[in-house]
């Protein structure tokens, strides 16, 4: 059922099959097309599936509704954004793992897998770029980034869980209400997404490249 919605609505990411790929994560382009398709399926599936479960059978309704919709689709990208931030610091992370590069690299991988993340997730903008005040915190969050403890999980993505309860389309005692299960559901989404990260990436290759590419851009 929710993949029928993602088809019908405007939303960052057009297909689902994402989530089945299975390819090495060898590359720096691989690495900021997995941290960009999977911030908008997580983004896309946990509201979308709030959403519905809150709405229960008029869901299809309020989908179809030309305001709400829009609503929607202004809430899952602020959303995608935030998932954004958060998988693009523990993508950073995990290829590093703590060894492989200094704390500058790692904070320019970080910062060059959501700008190009942002690309791949929103396809419909045509290579939108990522909003000023989004991309100012986020390097601010990066100076402050503990990289030898961020890859080891789930608190890297603790914004991203406080930030899809407020930015659901819903009235402030459903969000009240629902707060405990609806981060409990893009937690779990989280688990999933950091074992396949782990599971696909070579991380020597990665840094190889990384580093490759920073020297062509001092060259």
């Amino acid at each position: 059922m929710i993949a029928r919605l993602l088809s019908r609505l405007p939303g960052p990411l057009s297909t689902l099959a994402i989530r089945f790929q299975t390819q090495r994560i060898d590359s720096v382009d691989r690495l900021a097309e997995f941290t960009g398709t999977r911030s908008a399926y997580v983004a896309q599936t946990a509201l979308y599936g709030y959403l519905k479960t809150r709405m229960g059978t008029q869901f299809t309704r309020y989908f179809e509704d030309g305001v709400f919709s829009e609503a929607i689709r202004g809430a899952v990208e602020k959303q995608f954004r935030e998932c954004l931030c958060d998988l693009a610091v523990f993508a950073a992370a995990t290829a590093d793992q703590g060894t492989r590069m200094t704390p500058d690299q790692s904070a320019a991988l970080a910062e060059h897998c959501l700008v190009e993340g942002h690309k791949q997730g929103l396809p419909e903008g045509g290579g939108q770029a990522v909003p000023a005040e989004v991309l100012e915190a986020f390097r601010n969050r990066l100076a402050h980034t503990d990289w030898s403890e961020t890859w080891e999980g789930r608190l890297a993505f603790a914004r991203s869980e406080a930030a899809l309860i407020q930015n659901a389309p819903v009235i402030d005692q459903y969000k009240k209400e629902d707060e405990e299960i609806v981060t409990n559901s893009i937690r779990f989404r989280w688990r999933d997404i950091r074992e396949q990260l782990r599971t696909r990436i070579d991380r020597d290759t990665v840094c190889e490249d990384w580093r490759a590419m920073s020297e062509k851009r001092t060259a």
